[in-house]
């Protein structure tokens, strides 16, 4: 008798949970929003990688308002000291596709794959 119920239970769960998650789009392991490709073919305004630096500077809020400079594949990560200073808007306007703030003094600029190059003019900036 428990083998037959199992198997009902099995084809009841299956069905209504496949419903939910079809009509309510449910986001369930492996059915998220990928934005890794978005990130990767991020089009700079501009091929000269000190200019599209020197935007995101003045958009962070200058030399003086950076602690630490990093980067990641498709991000250039900052530290900063103040970050009411930080204008999302400068920053978009020199190329980046976004701006992500993980905490109260972390940004993360999203650069692609170019970030490497707009990292290094970005340190000599800050020197």
């Amino acid at each position: 008798m428990i083998i037959p119920l199992g198997i009902a239970a099995f084809i009841v769960f299956y069905v209504v949970f496949r419903f939910a998650i079809t009509k309510f789009d449910l986001k369930t392991p492996g059915r998220e929003d990928d934005d890794v490709e978005a990130e990767k073919n991020v089009d700079l305004g501009s091929s000269d990688y000190t200019t599209v630096a020197a935007a995101i500077l003045e958009g962070v809020g200058g030399a003086a308002n950076i602690k630490s400079i990093d980067n990641c594949i498709t991000r250039l990560r900052l530290e900063v000291k103040d970050s009411s200073l930080v204008d999302e808007k400068k920053i978009k306007s020199a190329g980046a596709a976004g701006v992500i703030r993980p905490s109260k003094t972390a940004v993360q600029v999203v650069i692609g794959t170019k970030v490497q190059f707009v990292a290094d003019e970005f340190k000599k900036l800050c020197r």
